[in-house]
């Protein structure tokens, strides 16, 4: 990956306005309705986009500026990065543009049914953190319905298709925008972006398709993290309405505070008090480990 500041062709020390506005000119050079939707566009668009999303937030830059990607994936974001996919790429300009007139992004919208994420917090002891750990917790989460098995429908019926979108679950018509003439794609106000209709829902879901129940989790907790971190774990949160996929879970860390030690990145100090003699005439102490204690000459 090359790398983002040169990706959107500004300094090192450039500033929030900088990279804001650096962005902007170059995704809407680059955007897919304006290229036909061309490989290399998308392509171009995904790198620039998951560049400003990193530099823009003062987190996620520090721990770029100071490790480079590595940074991003361990020590900064302990495994919330990853790469955009051309979805999540729209979705970031979308929210800092407003741009709600592109027909990529408006069909995405329009027949997404993931559940919705879930962010937990999960507490762990210096000695978890000095070695790693797992973790099992319990969540209460959006499953499919046992009785309707997902789909929202009464056993024994189905969903139709919405005869105002076809089943698409959009409606487009042509729009004239800056970018010149652009295709607006918005949900079916019929179906609400569903493509299909239920006219017997379930009893035990009332046609959601989904019950929230009690489901365990293990997590896999990786060595040296510290408080304010956090890890993302893909699709196994709240399940998405009428078969859509799962959310994901994003763990946050927090470390309790140990009295013995102050902790500084990956080191931590203690203090040892000894006699003048021992200082003068040398002396074997024992001091603290966070697992026990080691004997110091």
């Amino acid at each position: 990956m090359a790398d983002y500041y040169e990706v959107l062709g500004v300094v090192r020390t450039a500033t929030e306005e900088d990279i804001k506005s650096a962005y902007r000119k170059l995704a809407m050079r680059w955007h897919p309705d304006r290229n036909n939707g061309s490989k290399e566009s998308e392509e171009q668009f995904k790198d620039l986009t998951e560049a400003y999303d990193v530099l823009r937030d003062p987190q996620k830059r520090a721990a770029y500026d100071r490790y480079g990607e590595a940074g991003l994936r361990a020590g900064g974001m302990s495994g919330g990065f990853h790469h955009f996919d051309l979805s999540e790429a729209l979705n970031v300009f979308m929210r800092d543009f407003g741009m709600s007139g592109f027909a990529g992004f408006g069909q995405a919208q329009a027949t997404d049914r993931s559940g919705a994420d879930v962010k937990i917090t999960l507490e762990l002891t210096l000695a978890e953190v000095a070695s790693g750990a797992e973790k099992a917790v319990t969540l209460k989460l959006l499953d499919p319905c046992g009785t309707c098995e997902g789909s929202g429908a009464e056993p024994g019926s189905r969903a139709q298709s919405c005869p105002t979108c076809a089943g698409v679950g959009e409606v487009r018509r042509p729009q004239r925008s800056f970018f010149g003439q652009v295709l607006m794609v918005t949900p079916c106000p019929s179906c609400k972006g569903e493509g299909s209709l239920i006219a017997s829902p379930c009893k035990a879901c009332r046609g959601d398709g989904r019950l929230r129940a009690d489901r365990e989790l293990k997590i896999t907790v990786p060595p040296g993290v510290a408080t304010g971190q956090y890890m993302t774990l893909r699709d196994v949160g709240n399940v998405g309405s009428r078969g859509g996929k799962r959310g994901d879970v994003h763990v946050v860390f927090e470390v309790a505070d140990d009295p013995r030690f102050e902790r500084d990145g990956e080191d931590l100090y203690t203090e040892i008090l000894v006699t003048y003699p021992q200082l003068t005439l040398g002396a074997e102490v024992a001091a603290p480990t966070v697992n026990g204690s080691v004997n110091l000459k």
